[in-house]
Parts: structure tokens; sequence; C-alpha cells
């Protein structure tokens, strides 16, 4: 998968990050040709989440057949959560951050 770098606009490949600080919710990535750090927007990136909390509650309420008269509504809702969270793995914005947090 190509990414863009937000502060020198260069395309590279997610294979050629080698500096990844995973400290926090928020993955901060560096950049191999300028050294910047960004991360995913962090309003999307908690977004993200909530969908992907949606779907694993909502399966596990549809596997322990809790509410059983709603089960179609848990499995809409949690492919619905599903979907946000995969456009926004794959379309959201990435945004420069200064130093990374440790």
């Amino acid at each position: 998968m190509k990414l863009t770098c937000p502060h020198c606009q260069e395309k590279f490949n997610s294979k050629d990050i080698n500096h990844i600080n995973k400290s926090s919710i928020y993955a901060e990535k560096q950049c191999p040709s300028c050294l910047a750090w960004f991360c995913q927007n962090k309003k999307l990136t908690l977004i993200k989440i909530t969908g992907i909390s949606l779907l694993l509650l909502t399966s596990v309420l549809n596997i322990l057949n809790i509410y059983s008269e709603y089960q179609l509504v848990f499995s809409t809702v949690g492919f619905v959560g599903i979907l946000v969270a995969l456009i926004i793995t794959f379309f959201g914005k990435n945004e420069k951050v200064g130093q990374p947090n440790t």
C-alpha cells in the first residue's frame, strides 16, 4: 500500500517504514525520505476504533444469542461499523506530528 508523507509529499511503500512508535493508540510512523513523524488523523482513529468495537460487541451479542429478536439489527450495525473502519483505514488522512510521543 502506498502512503504519502504529509510533510514532503513523497509517496512510498508502507514496507519502507523502519521506525514506528506504538506507545499509544495512535501509531506514529517516520517517513523514510525526510524523517518527519506522522500518524493518522486522531479523530479518524477514534472513529475507526469505535467501528471495530461496534463489530466486536454486536458479534458477541449475536454469538451468545442475547436479545435474539434484534439479531438483524446487531448484524447491520456491526457491518456498518466495520465498513466505516475499513474506509478510514484505506482513505484516512495522515497528519504531521512534531516528535513521537514516548
